[in-house]
């Protein structure tokens, strides 16, 4: 029997019809393609690619969040216009339940991809966030393995820090996407570019973004904790909570986060801190805020020194800015995922959500290939089209 096992659970992997993440791409690279694109590569034409998007929805903050899900939702609908028709992307939505806006998108719910030609679609996966678990420890789905002790210890613990539940969804619902090629976990407040249509890691690799918490105070901090925790250290710093590439790196990746992030939290934070009664007054040396960084930072670097795990930072290629004006930068330099940062300048997405672009005229983006116009152009379409009209978007994609 082919089997997972997480704690004292084991689960039938033989319930999963199509596992595509034992499948190897053809991606042997030639020496100049690995010189110019170290972490990237096109694979031949004719090559099958199964990838998912893992995201996080929490429907109880429906307000905040729902802008950023319709415009990673038109992104991706964006990109695959420019992906080969032989590929496949599925959207991947763990959410506190089934929402009447994903029903309105056509979104299946708790169901996996069984089969390589299958059309893209989104899929919903439900999932009760670890603050609502005082009581019920229970999967929400054949899919979701949870391990009682440690959801307890999670709500003992985390329950609090608002991004837990991004993170633990891959822990727990690894038999949602075990079976693609590749996976890319990232925020919703993020664009994928046409880039993305063509571009995969290598097999047997992870690529992480762009984290900018990382000061020579902290690095160090870091250092000295992951010895007192007895892992080992491989000096990678500046690391981000955006992965692409393996399903299976990833599901331990994000593992080994949540136990960093429980060491932290008990060991490395006063309580003040952990109530976040200081504010920013720490940061940038030492802020309880970027906990989910700091616990993935050790992780990725404790993994490379003691497995040899093959994770690189591919910090010009995934989680970039959204306020370039350059019309040639995501091209000449493969950016293949833009991510919102803090600030006013455009796109920014605290003036999108307080209306501030309402005025800007879409036919003045139609020609902007920028960052900044890029991410416009894809937020306000999807402000603007109704989740029926998403919905036949995606439709038509031909596959």
């Amino acid at each position: 029997m082919n089997s997972f096992q997480q704690s004292s659970t084991v689960f039938d992997l033989r319930t999963l019809q199509y596992n595509g993440s034992n499948r190897m791409i053809n991606n042997k690279p030639n020496q100049f393609d690995k010189q110019n694109l170290p972490f990237i590569h096109q694979p031949p034409s004719g090559s099958i690619v199964i990838r998912g998007l893992l995201v996080f929805y929490p429907t109880d903050q429906e307000k905040t969040f729902e802008p950023e899900l319709r415009w990673f939702y038109r992104s991706w609908i964006e990109m695959m216009t420019s992906e080969s028709p032989l590929w496949r992307t599925d959207l991947i939505v763990f959410a506190n339940d089934y929402a009447p806006m994903f029903k309105e998108l056509g979104c299946l719910h708790d169901e996996i991809r069984t089969n390589l030609e299958e059309k893209p679609k989104c899929r919903i996966f439900s999932y009760r966030r670890v603050k609502d678990r005082e009581k019920n420890h229970s999967p929400s789905s054949k899919y979701q393995i949870i391990d009682n002790n440690n959801s307890k210890l999670l709500y003992e613990q985390l329950r609090n820090y608002g991004y837990i539940d991004s993170i633990n969804t891959v822990s727990e619902y690894y038999l949602s996407f075990s079976m693609y090629d590749f996976i890319l976990r990232t925020d919703l407040d993020c664009f994928l570019t046409a880039n993305f249509a063509l571009y995969i890691p290598y097999n047997n690799t992870l690529l992480v973004g762009h984290g900018g918490y990382s000061t020579d105070f902290n690095n160090k901090r870091l250092k000295r904790i992951a010895h007192d925790m007895n892992w080992k250290y491989a000096d990678k710093n500046g690391l981000g909570s955006t992965w692409y590439g393996s399903p299976l790196m990833a599901y331990r990746l994000a593992n080994y986060t949540i136990q960093a992030m429980l060491y932290l939290n008990m060991n490395e934070f006063t309580k003040p801190e952990r109530e976040q009664q200081l504010g920013v007054m720490l940061w940038p040396e030492w802020h309880y805020g970027v906990l989910l960084l700091y616990s993935g930072h050790l992780a990725i670097n404790h993994l490379i020194a003691s497995e040899n795990f093959d994770i690189s930072l591919a910090n010009q290629l995934l989680d970039q800015g959204v306020t370039s004006k350059d019309k040639t930068d995501i091209s000449k330099n493969y950016r293949l995922h833009l991510h919102c940062w803090h600030g006013s300048d455009p796109f920014s997405k605290f003036e999108f959500k307080a209306g501030k672009y309402n005025k800007t005229e879409l036919s003045t983006l139609a020609s902007d290939t920028s960052a900044s116009g890029y991410a416009m152009r894809m937020a306000l379409e999807s402000k603007l089209m109704t989740l029926e009209q998403l919905k036949h978007k995606l439709l038509n994609i031909t596959k």
